[in-house]
């Protein structure tokens, strides 16, 4: 049991940066999380990844202390630091590019896919962020106003619409004085309109 110990700990620290990488784009990207499986596949992909570039950092700074300056010897530990570094940078990089659809736009452009890195739901409201939208209700009411934060998921969550109005039958605005938002539950809402 104890050599079974001896090679597990530091194969998990072997991996330690491609699950950081994996659990940081997770929690900050919206997209849906696969298997635990595929996770598993992606983390050991990012530390392979992770791997090689630290092992460049490592050439390249053995160089320079070689040549020109020494910061320090290179230790397990400032490996280690490299690659969590790296790990948290990596993660933090592709949140921000699905959540701002960098890379699948760049894609796009060179028609190599038409789908972008969030769902066509969130792809609505984020190519119009900023602008109003009516929410047709299952009952037939219709409320205008500023989506402030929007469900990411089209059957669950709730809208929380700002500067809110009711239409009425003539499409003339009720004001509401007093009221600063309303949070509409999205299994109520039958209909999204965008207004430009």
């Amino acid at each position: 049991m104890e050599d079974l110990a001896t090679k597990i700990i530091p194969l998990v620290q072997m991996l330690i940066p491609g699950f950081i990488t994996t659990m940081i784009f997770y929690w900050l990207a919206d997209v849906k999380k696969p298997s635990q499986f595929e996770r598993t596949v992606q983390a050991l992909i990012g530390t392979a990844l992770i791997t090689m570039v630290v092992a460049g950092i490592e050439i390249v700074l053995k160089y320079i202390g070689s040549h020109w300056f020494l910061w320090g010897n290179w230790t397990q530990q400032v490996e280690s630091a490299w690659g969590i570094t790296l790990a948290v940078l990596l993660g933090l990089w592709l949140a921000f590019a699905s959540n701002h659809d960098y890379l699948y736009g760049i894609a796009r452009k060179w028609t190599l896919t038409s789908r972008s890195s969030y769902p066509e739901w969130i792809y609505a409201f984020r190519k119009r962020e900023g602008k109003c939208v009516v929410l047709t209700l299952l009952d037939g009411r219709r409320l205008f106003g500023y989506p402030a934060v929007w469900p990411t998921d089209p059957k669950d969550g709730h809208f929380l619409v700002t500067q809110p109005c009711w239409m009425d039958e003539d499409n003339k605005w009720v004001d509401m004085p007093g009221i600063e938002s309303y949070l509409i539950s999205n299994a109520d809402v039958y209909l999204v309109e965008f207004i430009e």
